[in-house]
């Protein structure tokens, strides 16, 4: 819906947006605030995009969705390989997934993690344990924040889950889960169980409004 882009615009900063969706713009347009001039809208597959791109960034953000999770060909080793071509020394990746970390229900976080960890010398994974992963990769291999997180603008009823998910740093064990490829990239059989789960928990709170 453009949230996230839209925020770093008004921040000053210059965003290019892949989007595969069209009817996605005038939805964001109507009902959160989005102005496409205030970015540069590309509507493409990520993938196809980063396979023609010649531009650098600073970060480079993955928050696709089809439905529960990220689409599958954008969380490979070669998806990530590409990214790490575009993105400037010392450049950021931060994914926003729906992963468990939880021991024997981690293949999902596991294998992005591992995979990662293929591509890029410094990969973090943070959770609040509410069900949202994030992942940030980068070519330092100690990552830390450059500067601490200003929580000032957060709003009230996610300010908890939201410090809870800068401070919950954590890692899976190195046994689990696989890397995953363009050739071999079983991640939604195994994380089908994990998946319906969030559909179950979604389709509940939607019922709660």
């Amino acid at each position: 819906m453009g949230v996230v882009p839209r925020e770093f615009a008004q921040l000053g900063a210059r965003v290019d947006v892949v989007e595969i969706n069209p009817a996605v713009v005038p939805v964001a347009e109507r009902f959160f605030e989005l102005d496409p001039r205030a970015i540069h809208l590309t509507i493409d597959d990520g993938r196809h995009f980063l396979n023609r791109c010649h531009k650098q960034y600073d970060v480079v953000i993955l928050d696709a969705f089809i439905g529960d999770s990220s689409p599958s060909h954008l969380l490979t080793r070669e998806a990530f390989t590409a990214i790490r071509r575009v993105l400037r020394p010392g450049g950021v990746l931060a994914i926003n997934t729906f992963s468990s970390v939880e021991s024997g229900r981690d293949f999902f976080a596991a294998s992005i993690n591992k995979t990662l960890k293929a591509v890029f010398p410094g990969v973090r994974m943070h959770t609040s344990d509410e069900g949202a992963t994030f992942f940030v990769a980068t070519d330092h291999p100690s990552p830390v924040f450059a500067h601490q997180p200003d929580l000032t603008d957060v709003h009230p009823e996610a300010f908890n889950e939201t410090k809870a998910a800068f401070d919950g740093i954590v890692d899976t064990p190195p046994e689990d889960g696989r890397v995953l490829t363009d050739d071999f990239n079983p991640a939604e059989f195994y994380d089908a169980h994990n998946r319906e789960e969030l559909r179950r928990r979604l389709a509940l709170a939607t019922k709660d409004m």
